[in-house]
């Protein structure tokens, strides 16, 4: 996971690796004034949401913030208001997985999430089927979580569901 927030705006981006080498990538921008620390527990609970979605049972997290690995962790005391409620949501996310791990890996180690940062403000219809960009309209610590658990199916996951759970590739080619 990756986030970033300057005067250009806030952009965040997720790699979700699979078994078999199966990555989905998520790059997206936040319509809203945010922290590069707040940009950055974005990133974190959009990829924890989606890892969830896939029916990811255990998880290991890199990212290139020492802060958020360590709130996490519970090796940083978390002080600030608007970063203990995402705190809070990471914790609680983190309870739907049955192993979770978090790193910090160095900025020039995170290459491929920040090449992600530039589609998120490139968004096209049709264009680059493999990654899914997308747009944050709220702070998530704005957002009241109205469903949690299974979704019904079939969704825009179901495909790659079914390949991660059952190995059973999409019959007609344009879906992949």
């Amino acid at each position: 996971v990756d986030g970033v927030s300057n005067v250009k705006g806030s952009k965040a981006r997720i790699i979700l690796k699979g078994p078999n080498n199966i990555t989905m990538e998520q790059a997206f921008k936040l319509n809203f004034r945010a922290s590069n620390n707040q940009a950055k527990y974005e990133a974190l609970i959009v990829g924890l949401k989606l890892a969830r979605e896939v029916g990811a049972k255990r998880l290991r997290c890199y990212t290139d913030s020492q802060l958020v690995q360590g709130q996490v962790a519970n090796t940083y005391q978390t002080k600030e208001t608007v970063l203990l409620k995402y705190y809070h949501i990471v914790k609680s996310l983190i309870d739907n997985f049955e192993c979770f791990e978090m790193y910090f890996i160095p900025r020039e180690s995170n290459t491929r999430a920040d090449l992600l940062s530039k589609l998120a403000s490139t968004k096209k219809v049709g264009h680059l089927k493999t990654i899914i960009q997308d747009t944050l309209q709220t702070p998530t610590i704005d957002a009241e979580e109205i469903m949690v658990g299974e979704k019904k199916e079939p969704n825009w996951m179901t495909l790659y569901r079914n390949f991660l759970i059952r190995g059973v590739l999409p019959s007609n080619e344009d879906e992949v």
